[in-house]
């Protein structure tokens, strides 16, 4: 699998940030992942980066600046506003699901703990679209 150069995981637990920055790694799955514990921490890290991730994971609930006021605000901002996204979040809440797939860049909506299974399926549906 082609590995991602760059990933952003904006997740507030440090627990969970752990978790999944490990899975992550041990897997391959990106060359460089950038965590930040809120929105606002990491509109501002975008808003700077020379690189663009090529991807998001996003969690809904968190302190400061939530996902749904991040991906409001980040609409529109170009280039920002491309990056794919991919909700993490433990809610199961079928609002949530459908209010978080009305915005454009997101892919998809992953329920709480990611595994290895929904890492390998994002990969190969990037392989996909490139082909």
């Amino acid at each position: 699998m082609s590995q991602i150069s760059k990933v952003f995981l904006i997740e507030d637990d440090v627990v969970t940030t752990f978790l999944i920055k490990t899975l992550m790694e041990k897997l391959s799955f990106a060359s460089e992942i950038l965590t930040y514990p809120n929105g606002s921490e990491a509109l501002t890290a975008l808003q700077s980066s020379e690189q663009l991730p090529e991807l998001l994971f996003l969690d809904l609930n968190m302190p400061i600046m939530d996902g749904w006021q991040f991906l409001d605000t980040i609409q529109t901002i170009t280039p920002i506003s491309h990056i794919p996204i991919y909700i993490l979040t433990s809610s199961i809440d079928p609002s949530d699901q459908s209010k978080s797939l009305s915005f454009p860049n997101v892919k998809g909506y992953l329920v709480k703990p990611l595994g290895p299974k929904d890492l390998h399926q994002i990969q190969t549906s990037r392989i996909q679209k490139e082909t």
